[in-house]
């Protein structure tokens, strides 16, 4: 491929006129026979891979050579020529796995990792001797230091290095590996090289002297060299995006990599790149252009699901199969399997425009593979008439399917497979907007159904309830006879996804890809509002392998993220599994994954790039579910039209569009013919052991409850829960004593059958397995033998973070108690849980729910001008404060007119959208807390978070920022705590927008920083209290929660749970009394059998003199 324009071509070079149509075909002949010397060659070879070329890049997690930036500017330049990259940010993860390795053509290391480990340097040197290619760029010089060899194979080492603008000058322009790259002149690092290697090396480029060198002769720059069958290519180019980010580097590491893998994969590759169907083009009108190119792109005309999948890339280990295509199905906007493991999609051709308040064109349709070939071939129209069904999941022998602003349940009632009944579930769901209504339908672990929905949001009546809410999640009754909001998103929500734990997560439409959600809605007291989800990602951009693609906004980041399943099989790799969430971002041609990680009692989300990626400007991912044969199943909604709305306008667009019914812009090239459903297959993957639960026994369905496969998990325990198989519990109780997954699955089975009894509750309250306690503790109903049980396993100081979270978080669901009220007071004093993220907040909705005095100083406002009435020299704004604007226009200045005490606030205003602030940096210290406040009011506010406060410096998940404010509002006190970490310096904004563009206007005034002072805990006061022993035998006696008498025999008087008292006093020291009463599971009494003590924490539910008091009693059975 000689040709001197490495980058990408744009679609209107390729627009497929007749004339251009065939130069395409002229030139894959010509390239074809370019490399028919190599075919001859490669029949005397062994057989090589066919179709794109996949390399290997190696990065690293660090900001220095930041491969995680430079490394999607190489894949999307590259990938509409076939060339596609696996990414990896460890050597472990590169070379520990040879068999992994030999999937590869050529392997791009470009990071700093000092050392490797022997085998896995062994693995990489026999990669590349057995005719694998190896490409080190810049700083892979200086890596492996611990193998000598390396060097050797590389053709040198970094030795040190300055800085300078220069050309590398190409002094072998012949040679293939660099023939036709276009030399350029960039800033970069000017490498200086030692331990050279000139045995077998053709340097292709140098550095020549510049001024003020540090050189004195021309550096060798770019070589290559052969190491057995290998071939090897350096080049010193490549220190950060002023190099990444030409074309002409790309250029150039395009033409090392079809030099390294060799003549014969090069052949074969060329073969595939020149008879692939080629992308056919043509212009067309209403083609938007929001992202102001100098023309629209080109309309890409649709390509056959067999063509598209050769645009289409996967990681190496997996393989894209087609199940079902258009006229099978067309516009599948969900994917949900029953208990036969059938797939039920629902299809809708009436979105967005054709809302209908009757009959529409919609389906939602069986399909299935009845020869076992992996197609479908049977089409069953089990409803018809529907009118944008978003979603469905299934309960009871029917299905329950959203379709705003009904949620109906259909069933078949005499076995046909069409729906012969309908009811409404219950009503309320927004219909303004049908890329905002409900979706993500599931059942969850609780045996309630979650589900999604954006700003379309619900208003409605639910069991005499008035709800009303959007833009989160939500969970239900099968029954519809209870609804609940649970997590408060800051867009448009289409994504929800379980772990083996239960624990949910989300995702948003708009620049917030994956979201936790730590503590429900329903802990805060009604008509308040708090902190319920945040957004764990540690980046909202996506990463397509072609840049041709066409957003609203935000642009480069997730504008159309939709679900956040997670692989929940053991047919995916063992990085994958329960960890690794699928969002897919359709305006991307992507499906995108997060991978998830405990951190602290929460969990953080790290960026792991596309997990499918295509350069068919069509493939748009819509949902993305793990079948029940384990594997991942996609449904491609296939249209070269995404966008809904904004509608076009000449400003903002290109032309003119009109906003239709649904509020999407009405475009004559939304396609209503096309629809692809795939499923990826990892090379190890097993067949499932499970194909159908379809009138299972009770012991098939107690089996599945053990399933790898979370599909079938959950399926078992909602036909056990649905059926009310009530003869299963004795084994479910079994079940649950193993630990495990499978325990938690048959707690919550038991639960939905109301079998769960005190003595199988308590013992997963005191479980080993932690997953299980989180679970057990969920499961506490607000009884008051519930809240007994809760103290008397002291889960409110398990060692485990996310038990802690659990356990607080059942304590700001509990009913008013005096128990729980000083419980929650105890804990609130303890520095560890003011720092834990959850934990926290969970503590201080308890607190107010509980009315129960909070533990906090605050110091002197540390915010200079906090009420803005001191003016900057321009009048215009106050001062001490300045402007820091991130994307688009606004205004920002003091207002005279609105206030809310003094004379003055301060406001930002935007008309067509802004991320901006007002600034003001502030110093702290270094591990302490601070509350950030002040009072927000706001009018016609839309998009992004709105109106808030924040501090710049402390981002996601441990982010420091109030909620934001959108809409109408009156003055809104907001506030969030934060710990400053290492920090001694933070800036505070008066924030406007935030993960995006936000409109309208937003005023700020009494703004305030101030240091938190925490009371410390009074535990250790009670060893120097004078005990009253009257007292103290009354608490251990009639004590609400704390009775000891309930599990303690004194005088042949009281539970036989924990050993007998009447002698502790001659046995045991006052220490001893003190720490059992503090801390009961520390120490575990001589022949008490249990592991872990059902005692409650005696220092959480008494007060120092109340404990001082049961230590003085029991001090006086002495056995006397």
């Amino acid at each position: 491929m000689a040709d001197a324009d490495y980058g990408p071509k744009s679609p209107t070079e390729m627009s497929s006129t007749p004339h251009n149509r065939l130069l395409l075909t002229l030139v894959g002949i010509a390239l074809i026979s370019i490399y028919a010397v190599l075919e001859v060659k490669s029949r005397q070879e062994a057989a090589v891979r066919e179709g794109p070329i996949r390399v290997l890049f190696v990065g690293h997690d660090a900001e220095h050579h930041n491969s995680n930036e430079y490394y999607p500017m190489l894949a999307q330049a590259l990938g509409r020529d076939g060339i596609y990259f696996d990414y990896v940010t460890t050597p472990e993860a590169a070379f520990s796995d040879a068999e992994y390795l030999a999937h590869f053509d050529t392997v791009l290391l470009y990071a700093n990792h000092k050392e490797i480990e022997p085998s896995h340097w062994e693995n990489l040197k026999s990669f590349i001797e057995s005719g694998g290619g190896f490409i080190p760029i810049h700083c892979a010089s200086w890596c492996f230091q611990n193998i000598p060899e390396y060097d050797q194979i590389v053709g040198g080492r970094f030795e040190s290095h300055k800085t300078g603008v220069f050309q590398a000058k190409t002094i072998a322009p012949d040679h293939e590996a660099i023939r036709d790259v276009v030399e350029f002149e960039a800033w970069d690092e000017t490498y200086i090289h030692n331990r050279h290697n000139p045995e077998g090396r053709t340097v292709l480029q140098v550095r020549e002297v510049g001024e003020a060198d540090n050189i004195t002769e021309p550096e060798p720059w770019t070589w290559v060299r052969e190491q057995g069958k290998g071939r090897v290519f350096y080049t010193a180019s490549g220190h950060d995006e002023r190099v990444w980010g030409r074309s002409e580097f790309h250029g150039l590491l395009k033409q090392a990599i079809l030099w390294t893998v060799g003549d014969t994969r090069l052949a074969k590759y060329m073969r595939f790149y020149g008879e692939r169907t080629p992308q056919e083009y043509e212009k067309r009108d209403n083609i938007p252009n929001y992202e102001n190119r100098p023309e629209p792109l080109p309309y890409q005309l649709p390509l056959s699901p067999e063509d598209s999948l050769t645009y289409t890339q996967a990681p190496v280990e997996f393989q894209i199969e087609l199940f079902a295509a258009e006229p099978e199905i067309v516009n599948p906007i969900c994917l949900a399997w029953d208990e036969k493991g059938r797939l039920w999609v629902a299809e809708t051709v009436d979105y967005p425009n054709e809302v209908s308040q009757g009959t529409g064109n919609d389906s939602i349709k069986i399909l299935e593979d009845t020869d076992g070939d992996g197609r479908c071939d049977k089409v069953t129209v089990f409803a018809k008439g529907m009118n944008i069904p978003t979603s469905l999941t299934f309960w009871n022998g029917g299905v329950i399917v959203a379709q705003a602003p009904d949620f109906l349940f259909l069933r078949d009632t005499d076995g046909d497979d069409v729906a012969d009944s309908r009811e409404v579930l219950f009503t309320g769901w927004g219909t303004r907007d049908t890329h905002a209504g409900p979706s993500n339908l599931r059942y969850g672990i609780d045996n309630w159904i979650y589900g999604a929905v954006g700003y379309s949001a619900f208003d409605g009546n639910i069991g005499g309830k008035d709800l009303r809410f959007g833009s989160g999640l939500y969970r239900f009754r099968p029954d519809g006879s209870e609804l609940e909001f649970l997590y408060q998103f800051n867009n448009n929500t289409w994504g929800l996804g379980f772990n083996a734990a239960g624990d949910v997560f989300g995702s948003t439409a708009n620049n917030n890809p994956s979201f936790y959600g730590g503590l429900p809605a329903t802990a805060y007291q009604e008509g308040s509002v708090g902190v319920s989800a945040k957004m764990i990602a540690d980046s909202p951009k996506f990463h397509p392998i072609t840049p041709f693609i066409r957003q609203v906004d935000a642009f480069g980041a997730y504008t159309a993220g939709a679900g956040h399943a997670l692989a929940t099989s053991n047919n995916f790799p063992e990085h994958y599994r329960d960890r690794m969430a699928f969002v897919a971002g359709p305006t991307g041609n992507l499906l995108g994954t997060f991978s998830l990680s405990k951190e602290g009692d929460g969990y953080a989300a790290r960026n792991a790039f596309p997990f499918l990626a295509s350069t068919d400007e069509w493939f748009s991912p819509v949902a993305a579910e793990v079948g029940p044969d384990g594997n991942l199943w996609v449904a491609d909604w296939y249209n070269f039209i995404i966008q809904h709305n904004p509608a076009p306008r000449v400003e903002r667009g290109g032309y003119d569009a009109e906003t239709g019914v649904g509020n999407a812009h009405v475009n004559p090239n939304r396609d209503r013919q096309h629809g692809r459903i795939y499923r990826t297959i990892w090379e190890k993957a097993q067949p499932s052991s499970i194909t159908s639960l379809d009138g299972a026994s009770d012991d098939e369905l107690l089996a599945a409850l053990a399933s790898d496969n979370q599909f079938w998990r959950l399926t078992a325990q909602r036909i056990i829960v649905a059926e009310k198989r009530t003869s299963v519990t004795g084994s479910l109780r079994a079940l649950l004593e193993d630990g495990g997954v499978p325990a938690i699955h048959a707690l919550w089975t038991l639960e939905g059958l109301s079998a769960l009894d005190k003595d199988t509750h308590q013992s997963a309250l005191l479980s080993a397995d932690n997953d299980v306690k989180k679970n057990a503790i969920r499961a506490l109903d607000n009884s008051e033998e519930s809240i007994q049980l809760f103290f008397d396993t002291a889960v409110i100081t398990d060692s485990e973070p996310a038990v802690r979270h659990a356990a607080y978080t059942k304590l700001a669901l509990f009913p008013e108690n005096d128990a729980v009220k000083r419980a929650v007071e105890h804990l609130l004093k303890d520095p560890q849980n003011r720092k834990e993220d959850w934990a926290s907040l969970a503590l201080k909705a308890a607190a107010i729910n509980q009315d129960a005095e909070q533990p906090v100083t605050l110091g002197p406002n540390l915010l200079p001008n906090s009420s803005f009435e001191e003016l900057s020299a321009s009048d215009s704004l106050p001062a001490k404060w300045e402007v820091r604007t991130y994307n688009g226009e606004a205004t920002h200045e003091i207002d005279n007119e609105i206030s809310r005490e003094e004379k003055r606030s301060v406001k930002i205003r935007s008309s067509d959208g802004a991320d901006t602030s007002l600034f003001t940096t502030v110093t702290v210290k270094p591990e302490t807390e601070y509350r950030l406040s002040g009072w927000v009011k706001t009018q016609g506010v839309a998009g992004a978070r709105g109106a808030q406060l924040n501090v710049h410096e402390i981002q996601s998940p441990q982010s420091a920022r109030t909620r934001g404010l959108t809409k109408k509002n009156d003055w809104t006190y907001l506030s969030v705590d934060f710990n400053a970490g290492e920090r001694e310096k933070i800036s505070v904004n008066l924030l406007f927008g935030g993960w995006g563009n936000s409109t309208g206007t937003a005023w700020w005034d009494d703004v305030a920083l101030q240091e938190i002072s925490i009371e410390s805990s009074e535990e250790d006061a009670a060893l120097s209290m004078e005990g009253d022993t009257e007292r103290g035998n009354q608490i251990f006696n009639e004590h609400q929660i704390a009775a000891c008498i309930r599990c303690h025999m004194v005088g042949g008087q009281g539970g036989p749970v924990g050993p007998a008292l009447d002698d502790i006093a001659s046995r045991k020291d006052k220490d001893y009394i003190y720490r059992s009463l503090i801390d009961p599971g520390a120490e575990i009494a001589e022949g008490f059998q249990a592991q872990v003590s059902p005692m409650p924490p005696m220092g959480v539910l008494l007060k120092p003199q109340e404990l001082a008091d049961v230590m003085a009693y029991l001090m006086t059975l002495r056995g006397e």
